[in-house]
């Protein structure tokens, strides 16, 4: 009986040790509670910020500069007189021009052109079609649904009446600040040329063809004669069949018009020789007929480069950066056409006595120095992978003639033999008593013989 008990006491007493683990035992379990709920909540988080789309639509065609090619010159990108679209809007620089924006407006109210001529109708057409625009622009931003819609219709009115002013189809008013102050409209070109300063090209359209009177012209005609001669000193060229996406799009499309290269995958290709270096191997250069107005295309055949004339002014390397920024952000630019034309000009341009060279001939005309010059096109592309090269033809052709000896013992013996008449008197001179010691030798031989 006493054992009994004692068995049985023995079987319930707990001592300490044991209370330590079970108290682990149940804290663990805590611990593995708490963690599962920690993990549902985190995966029910996650899962709730996961996109069943693509987080920027495939049809984005206005962007924000990447900083690796922004870093390299910021102001290049940036406006300096007027905002539009919503990157820089509400810049507190760019205020003065909110007020021309709304004069402008007023202005085509008050003229009213087409019975359509009505802030009603521009708000009903462009709001009906907000998300289309707003998916334009290659990141999403937070602007109220009114306040997005007021943006696109003051923006594209004033865009619309300054290249109808421009164009003369509108008289300007006699205190319009744009006419008088010549360098507000050069700034304001270049404000317009800018890839975060777009507006969607159909926003542009639509508001154009609301206020449209029989005699316009065509939007794209407005916009590349508002742009004619302000790019490179290049007249745009219509080109048919093309869907523009805005302003820059537009002007892109109308310098590579006539430029057809063949489409290439290269990654890599050879760099051509310097201007020197091809003076050396004999070629030469010709500055092409302003008649072909169309920069991009070089050309070279029977051992002459033609490039058409450019004008590097004070705005060049805005536009070319633009240009190229554009090209590696829009992932429908098939071929990197303006990238390639910056790569093959850096090739032949690395000193001064090449940019010189091309400025004699009138192949570039300039405000820049030729040690500016000289550095101009380097810099340009940095941080670009131009791997759809639009010159791959032109540089195998060019590298497979300075490769080939005969064409540089030619250039030599022109240089070092042919440099004057004495020096091809002289040659005739050794060469004709060359000839007859040859043949006084032979005769010789012949009557010993």
């Amino acid at each position: 009986m006493v054992d009994n008990k004692v068995n049985d006491h023995s079987i319930v007493e707990i001592t300490d040790e044991d209370r330590d683990v079970i108290a682990r035992i149940n804290g663990n379990s805590e611990t593995s509670r708490e963690h599962k709920n920690q993990v549902e909540l985190t995966v029910s988080s996650l899962r709730g910020k996961l996109h069943r789309q693509p987080p920027f639509p495939a049809c984005s065609c206005i962007f924000r500069v990447p900083k690796v090619l922004r870093r390299h010159n910021e102001k290049a990108f940036v406006p300096n007189l007027v905002s539009i679209g919503p990157f820089h809007h509400g810049d507190e620089n760019l205020q003065v021009m909110e007020e021309i924006k709304r004069w402008y407006l007023h202005s085509l109210l008050e003229r009213k052109p087409t019975p359509k001529t009505s802030l009603e109708c521009f708000v009903e057409e462009i709001g009906r079609i907000e998300q289309k625009h707003r998916d334009c622009y290659g990141e999403k931003f937070d602007i109220y649904s009114g306040n997005f819609v007021e943006m696109m219709v003051l923006d594209g009115c004033f865009i619309i009446e300054l290249l109808r002013r421009c164009v003369k189809l509108v008289p300007w008013d006699d205190d319009d600040p744009l006419e008088y102050t010549s360098w507000m409209l050069k700034v304001l070109k270049n404000d317009l040329f800018l890839l975060e300063n777009q507006l969607p090209w159909n926003v542009l359209e639509r508001l154009f063809d609301l206020t449209k009177v029989n005699d316009d012209h065509s939007l794209l005609a407005l916009a590349l004669k508002f742009f004619e001669s302000s790019v490179f000193n290049q007249t745009p060229q219509i080109k048919e069949g093309v869907q523009t996406k805005h302003l820059l799009d537009a002007v892109r499309e109308s310098l590579i018009s006539l430029h057809k290269p063949k489409s290439t995958e290269r990654r890599y290709w050879e760099p051509i020789p310097t201007v020197t270096e091809l003076l050396q191997a004999g070629v030469k250069f010709k500055s092409k007929s302003k008649e072909w107005n169309n920069m991009l295309d070089i050309t070279f055949k029977n051992g002459v480069m033609e490039i058409p004339p450019i004008d590097i002014e004070s705005n060049a390397e805005s536009h070319f950066r633009n240009l190229i920024a554009y090209e590696h952000c829009d992932p429908d630019i098939a071929i990197f056409n303006i990238t390639s034309y910056a790569v093959i000009l850096d090739n032949l341009i690395q000193s001064s006595e090449d940019a010189e060279f091309l400025i004699q001939k009138r192949i570039i005309t300039t405000i820049l120095s030729k040690e500016d010059l000289a550095c101009f096109f380097n810099g340009l592309y940095k941080d670009t992978i131009p791997s759809h090269f639009s010159y791959v033809e032109l540089t195998e052709k060019v590298n497979a003639h300075y490769n080939h000896r005969c064409y540089r013992w030619r250039t030599i013996l022109c240089r070092d033999y042919f440099s004057n008449p004495w020096s091809i008197m002289s040659f005739i001179a050794a060469l004709v008593i060359l000839v007859l010691t040859f043949l006084q030798t032979l005769y010789s031989m012949l009557t010993y013989y």
